[in-house]
């Protein structure tokens, strides 16, 4: 396994050559192309899934412990990676820092009626490649330089270097806009990991690894279920007398009890019944599973983890800005990303895969703790580079 590369200083000195010279987009390079569901027997586990909770009819912002509409749907995807040709150059005075930019387009048709549901755009950037520009003769004069700064000033640093590998900027036509930095493992061997039965409510996704856990922080890895602590669920479990469900077994009986809402109107098993029972279950509680069970019978030798998240606990940071309605109504406040780039090998080849998770919360009504409810909106999908 290859660990997260950061530039080391000394910096290769900035001249006007560099202006010339190919983009490099370091991991990022293996994403350009065209990428497309491949579900050519018309698996469940193929498909793109999201899950949506959102403010239901006739509620708003001040109601306590609010109703909410529970959206759960499968879809089909076109994302296509193109690169921007020569480096991007930040000026920083002694640093200089050159980015490898892939504009990303996502298109996204819902699977039962082809009605498209998500459209976005927007830039995956490579962040390492660093030079060292110190003060020259032409700078000194043409920028007025003397008598406050000498030829060679800056030769010796002080060096910037980048806290994060990789950043992708977003544009969503709800109204949101993303800004997202993290880090990557390369090379891992095997599957990634994923939990069964009713370690699923309790293990998330989280990279063991210590290189990323360094470069992200503790914050970047966000609960893969659908359903959160804020929306009343003790400890993520709906029955906790019974312990946590086991989601590799069929949904429980409650799920379908149509007495719920009457006989136990404020209670944990009405407020997610409608989760649990939904058709999609137990991805619908945890959409990543399909993810897990998509590769259940595939022999993938290796995978390249990349970890992006608009929150950190310190340093530069990502974030999250909303137009005013979005803002009032149903913010958007945190998004995280996983992704893996797996290399699978089919009759005797091959072929790159790309499987993703973006957690994004939405915050909207209050719980009857009084705090602020965060509702999980979770996309994931499987898929192909097109020929």
């Amino acid at each position: 396994m290859s660990i997260p590369t950061f530039p080391t200083p000394p910096y290769p000195a900035y001249t006007d050559a560099v202006l010339s010279e190919p983009a490099n987009y370091g991991i990022l390079q293996q994403l350009i192309g065209t990428w497309v569901n491949v579900n050519p027997e018309k698996k469940n586990t193929g498909w793109g899934m999201h899950t949506t909770c959102m403010p239901s009819p006739g509620t708003n912002s001040e109601t306590i412990f609010g109703i909410f509409h529970f959206l759960c749907d499968d879809y089909t995807e076109e994302l296509t990676f193109t690169p921007v040709a020569g480096g991007v150059r930040n000026r920083g005075g002694t640093n200089e820092q050159f980015i490898g930019a892939l504009e990303y387009r996502q298109s996204i048709q819902r699977v039962s009626d082809g009605v498209g549901i998500h459209e976005e755009a927007g830039m995956y950037l490579w962040l390492n490649q660093m030079y060292n520009h110190p003060a020259d003769e032409e700078s000194v004069l043409e920028d007025n330089g003397y008598p406050g700064i000498a030829i060679g000033a800056g030769a010796n640093g002080p060096n910037f270097v980048p806290p994060y590998a990789i950043a992708r900027s977003g544009t969503i036509p709800h109204g949101t806009s993303i800004m997202l930095t993290g880090s990557f493992a390369e090379d891992v061997p095997g599957k990634p990991p994923y939990p069964t039965g009713t370690d699923c409510w309790t293990l998330p996704f989280v990279a063991s690894w210590p290189q990323l856990q360094i470069a992200n922080g503790p914050n970047l890895a966000a609960s893969p279920l659908a359903i959160s602590p804020s929306m009343g669920a003790e400890s993520f479990l709906p029955k906790p007398q019974d312990g946590p469900l086991n989601l590799d077994q069929p949904a429980p009986a409650w799920a379908f009890d149509k007495s719920l809402p009457v006989t136990d109107p404020d209670g944990n098993l009405t407020y997610f019944q409608r989760i649990v029972a939904d058709p999609h279950y137990p991805y619908s509680v945890r959409p990543d599973l399909r993810l897990r069970d998509a590769i259940k019978d595939q022999n993938i030798s290796k995978y390249t983890l990349i970890q992006l998240s608009s929150r950190h606990d310190g340093g530069p940071q990502g974030g999250v800005m909303n137009t005013p309605f979005v803002q009032k109504f149903a913010n958007v406040t945190e998004m995280t990303l996983n992704m893996w780039l797996e290399t699978v090998v089919e009759d005797g080849q091959e072929i790159l895969q790309l499987q993703y998770e973006q957690i994004i919360f939405f915050e909207f009504m209050f719980g009857s703790n009084g705090q602020t409810t965060r509702w999980p909106h979770i996309q994931v999908n499987t898929l192909r580079k097109k020929a």
